[in-house]
């Protein structure tokens, strides 16, 4: 062989060795005739509509609104979120992203969407030198407060165990202590994100900074998906109590004045809530101090004395002890285990046959996949079949303000239940445009109300009324926002009523990581009613889910490239 010859042979041999190992790496979904296809090549597990496991896997917690998927994904990794991204683009199929799946309209499972369920991406890594953490995007609160309370840690978030971490950053992450540490998102370092593209970014203070402001607060979905997140964590407080007191209900009304003209203005070391029903309330809190000093934060308001008032206060919980009282019905720091949800906290989803809602009280089955050794497991969590409504205070309420809470409070529904929870603190010192959760400086309180519903459109007439009154009676009290986590189907403009003077700037974002607006599953920019439907998908059980195209493979840019190497080869081996 001479020298042009075995040139020509060494040429090929590496060309040809950098041609396979780039038809491995590469992921080329249009090279798939079905998006079934597409995602089997991602290796993935799916569960599809004639899957065993179909009807609890398609919807996360709220079931009001039945949404229909083609396919619901759980990637391990975030490759795989990418491919799933570029499959679902491939086949004109809207990516829909699902971390804890707690959305009050469904938008973590559109009908027609590929949902790709990150709950298994939980992993975690302490920095304990630095005071951070590496956390995956897909982890639940309350496996993540058990983690980092081993090595002495905590964060500021939700209460509720079951809440994904993305989601609540993506609405900001009011929690315990939040008066004095600020929401979730403030504390966030670093983001990995997959944009609408399947592209993969770093977003933080110091690279693409206007993606990384929007993540903290500016919705759930929308900008890309979270994969992974670096967190500033807090060290474990030193000295807490924790407090319930209930009262009798002919006091509620002088209660409530004096609890609203208190609570916003108090010192940020306490967190503090007004949980009612139609015929009982309480306050209940989480200070950071003992419970002599809350004494004398407390007493001078009377609310421990008002109404043959009945306080019961811990300074002896653990950390992980203080946080479980608020989900213990009985008021104690001994269940810690119902902050261990694992992976798959749900019970059965009914939502498609509402007659067997009532099946759920008789139903308790403990969570098994994903616990943490050692801290018990938690009951599964019954799925909710209920509405919200969600408002945002100033200080400011007259006399006569306070009577129609009252008022309203005294019709509520058997089943619904209202918490009005203190602002202020820290948050009261903050620029409203800190980053895109808005509720800062002249918020002073938020309401939420839950009324539950049955599925008989009889029976809920009576409670949707009062969803109703409740909302045209309260909301001109209120300064016209509510908090993104509670989306609400009825709000003329969502968009403001969420971000209020940072929705321009969002849009603007938006625009720029998702120009053609594939991550549209919620209502967050929505400047009008988003139009929700019940409808049934064209899926054909048994089948594939119809695709953009009937046959043949689409020749995208990715095709092309491989398809160009390999007539290249071609040519190369005929000059032999």
């Amino acid at each position: 062989m001479n020298f042009k010859k075995r040139f020509r042979f060494i040429s090929l041999i590496l060309y040809l060795t950098i041609l396979v190992k780039t038809s491995i790496a590469v992921f080329v979904p249009g090279s798939y005739l079905t998006l079934p296809q597409c995602i089997a090549a991602t290796e993935v597990s799916v569960i599809y509509p004639n899957y065993p496991g179909w009807r609890d896997a398609k919807i996360g917690e709220r079931i009001r609104f039945q949404r229909r998927p083609v396919v619901v994904t759980y990637p391990i990794n975030t490759t795989q979120v990418q491919w799933l991204v570029q499959c679902a683009n491939s086949f004109k199929r809207m990516p829909v992203p699902r971390n804890g799946g707690h959305s009050n309209i469904g938008s973590s499972s559109m009908d027609n969407s590929v949902v790709i369920d990150i709950s298994y991406m939980d992993s975690l890594v302490i920095d304990a030198a630095t005071q951070t953490a590496t956390v995956g995007g897909g982890i639940r609160l309350g496996p993540l407060y058990i983690e980092l309370d081993k090595a002495g840690f905590t964060i500021i978030s939700a209460t509720h165990p079951t809440v994904g971490l993305s989601g609540a950053i993506a609405s900001g992450g009011f929690g315990l202590q939040s008066r004095k540490y600020g929401v979730t998102g403030d504390w966030v370092l670093e983001a990995e994100v997959v944009t609408s593209d399947g592209s993969l970014l770093i977003a933080n203070a110091g690279s693409h900074s206007d993606l990384f402001w929007a993540l903290r607060g500016g919705g759930g979905g929308k900008y890309g998906i979270v994969t992974q997140w670096k967190l500033k964590l807090i060290p474990v407080w030193p000295k807490f109590t924790v407090f319930n007191i209930n009262y009798f209900y002919n006091g509620f009304e002088e209660v409530l004045t004096n609890f609203w003209n208190w609570a916003y203005g108090s010192i940020e070391d306490l967190s503090v809530s007004f949980v009612f029903t139609n015929n009982e309330f309480n306050i209940q809190g989480h200070f950071l101090g003992g419970e002599k000093d809350l004494h004398e934060l407390v007493d001078k308001t009377g609310l421990f004395k008002l109404s043959n008032a009945k306080a019961v206060k811990h300074d002896e919980c653990t950390h992980l002890g203080s946080r479980a009282y608020f989900l213990d019905k009985d008021k104690t720091c001994d269940k810690i285990y119902l902050l261990n949800v694992g992976n798959s906290p749900f019970g059965p989803n009914y939502g498609d046959d509402p007659s067997l809602l009532t099946l759920q009280t008789a139903e308790i089955t403990l969570v098994t996949e994903g616990v943490i050794e050692g801290y018990g497991a938690a009951p599964k969590q019954q799925r909710e079949y209920v509405k919200t409504k969600s408002m945002f205070f100033a200080k400011e309420l007259s006399v006569e303000n306070i009577t129609t809470i009252v008022e309203r409070a005294k019709a509520m529904p058997p089943g619904a239940h209202a918490e009005l929870t203190a602002y202020g603190g820290i948050l009261g010192t903050q620029p409203t445009d800190l980053t895109a959760f808005p509720h800062r400086n002249g918020v002073a309180y938020h309401l939420l109300l839950e009324v539950s519903l049955t599925g008989n459109a009889t029976i809920d007439e009576i409670a949707l009324n009062f969803v109703n009154t409740w909302e045209e009676d309260l909301r001109p009290l209120s300064n016209g926002r509510s908090y993104v986590g509670y989306e609400d189907e009825d709000l003329v403009n969502p968009g403001l009523s969420y971000f209020g003077g940072n929705l321009e700037t969002l849009k603007n974002i938006d625009s720029i990581y998702d120009p053609n607006n594939i991550l549209d599953s919620g209502q967050s920019q929505q400047q009008t009613e988003l139009p929700l439907t019940n409808e049934k998908c064209p899926y054909i059980v048994g089948g594939d889910p119809p695709g953009r195209r009937s046959s043949g493979v689409k020749i995208n840019e990715n095709n092309l490239n491989y398809i160009t190497s390999i007539l290249i080869t071609f040519i190369i081996l005929i000059a032999f």
